[in-house]
């Protein structure tokens, strides 16, 4: 009969506290997050939050400020989870986040054949984590990666340690300052924990989860957001979570979830200073219905206002390198134009009208000038330079360029021009003043042609 006992208590440790539709999966699968938690559970493509990084390391770089938080969650049959979660954000080279979990049971009685007592015992879980979390190539394009180390004892019995790694993106598909819809997807146990007690090994499986959150700034005072996790068929059944939240003032939340292990849920979050958060989870179970505690507390610098000014300032160093170079350029220019001839002072005209119109602020005839001489001539000065230059600026500064129909008639002229023929380039160019009057690229460049015309006839006059 101990045996058999013995054998029971062992078959349960990788198994969630909640019965799940999944079957067997990690006991720390409830998560390091009354508030998500709360929420059903469905936290995979929730921003902002510390605990964010033990449902996917990616979330790690969307947290704002170093966070952490802690909780002490009495369960069932005397067992109590315990956990401690915190995220560092950097300046550079992205956000690192922390966890420790516990799950400890006592008062585990065995019994020989007789139904006599003949001791007690405890088990105690453990799973540590240090993750990391990074946005690369794009703004809005982040992923990361949890290293995990899990250890089970059951004392005077058996204990192993196992490792394991979980991999984590996140995309923002849509973000302005109204609204962001998130994705998320999470490969967990990508190295699967492997447990051996007993003679027994228990693998904690691998898990794909597909998961998006929408939030929207409903009024000046209320957000909403709400999410979904969907769980798929790899290794473990299939599984739903899904979870919503509503924020009053930035001060007060309130949550409500549900999920396929059969949990309802609901929670409320009090937030003081901008810095000390309290949040509770109500839990209603087959077993029992739970209250549950939270505590974070949030501090230091606002990293992304901080990689923002980081960012201005780097910008402003390469303008003024490249308003060092243009002045250096255009001086050299101008000395040299009316010497040069056909193709070259073309290029050289063109080449310094995009220079001085950088000067001026003209983002929109600055790349259409030195667009134009790339076409001619790629390798010339540093036009391949400006026009990647120009157009990150105006990408940055949202400036538009020049219509279709604009840019169209404009190399439709400068075509005609290198071929000589002067009237046709300039009736190419008085069509864009018939769109845009005051067109500056069409005026210059009608500046440019009428002497060669009215120098043309003249020639031919004399003859």
């Amino acid at each position: 009969m101990k045996k058999v006992l013995l054998g029971l208590v062992l078959a349960l440790f990788p198994v969630v506290c909640a019965a799940s539709s999944a079957g067997v999966t990690s006991v720390f699968d409830i998560g390091t997050s009354v508030r998500a938690q709360s929420m059903g559970g469905a936290f995979s493509a929730f921003t902002g939050d510390s605990a964010g990084g033990y449902f996917n390391p990616a979330l790690l770089d969307t947290v704002e400020k170093t966070e952490i938080q802690a909780a002490y969650i009495p369960l069932f049959f005397d067992t109590t989870y315990n956990y401690i979660c915190a995220a560092i954000p950097t300046l550079d080279i992205g956000s690192f986040g922390f966890s420790g979990a516990v799950i400890n049971t006592g008062n585990i009685a065995f019994r020989n054949d007789d139904g006599v007592k003949t001791g007690d015992s405890s088990q105690f879980i453990m799973e540590l984590i240090a993750g990391w979390g990074k946005f690369f190539i794009t703004p809005d394009l982040s992923v990361g990666l949890n290293l995990k180390l899990d250890y089970q004892s059951i004392t005077h019995y058996a204990n192993d340690l196992t490792f394991g790694l979980d991999l984590g993106s996140f995309y923002r598909v849509i973000s302005d300052k109204d609204q962001m819809l998130g994705a998320a997807l999470v490969l967990k146990n990508t190295v699967e924990p492997d447990f051996k007690l007993s003679g027994t090994a228990d693998t904690v499986p691998r898990q794909l989860i597909a998961g998006a959150s929408y939030k929207r700034i409903l009024t000046a005072d209320i957000t909403g957001t709400a999410n979904m996790d969907l769980v798929a068929p790899i290794g473990t059944d299939f599984d739903l979570k899904a979870g919503m939240e509503f924020t009053f003032f930035k001060i007060v939340a309130i949550r409500a979830g549900y999920n396929t292990y059969g949990i309802l849920s609901a929670g409320a979050g009090l937030t003081l200073f901008d810095s000390i958060t309290l949040d509770y989870g109500l839990f209603l179970t087959e077993l029992d219905t739970q209250n549950r505690f939270a505590l974070k507390y949030v501090f230091g610098d606002d990293i992304p206002d901080m990689r923002k000014r980081k960012a201005e300032i780097d910008q402003e160093k390469i303008e003024k390198m490249a308003k060092v170079l243009a002045a250096k350029e255009l001086e050299q220019l101008r000395g040299n134009i009316d010497k040069m001839k056909d193709k070259e002072r073309f290029k050289a005209l063109h080449y310094s009208n995009g220079l001085e119109s950088y000067f001026d602020g003209d983002l929109k005839r600055s790349l259409a000038e030195f667009q134009t001489v790339y076409d001619i001539d790629s390798g010339y000065m540093s036009v391949t330079y400006y026009t990647s230059y120009i157009k990150g600026l105006m990408d940055r500064s949202k400036q538009g360029a020049y219509s279709d129909e604009v840019v169209k008639l404009y190399r439709e002229g400068v075509e005609l021009y290198l071929k000589q023929d002067y009237k046709g380039a300039k009736a190419k160019w008085e069509s864009i003043l018939k769109i845009d009057p005051y067109n500056r690229l069409a005026i210059e460049n009608l500046k440019e042609v009428n002497p060669l015309l009215r120098e043309l006839e003249g020639f031919k006059e004399g003859k």
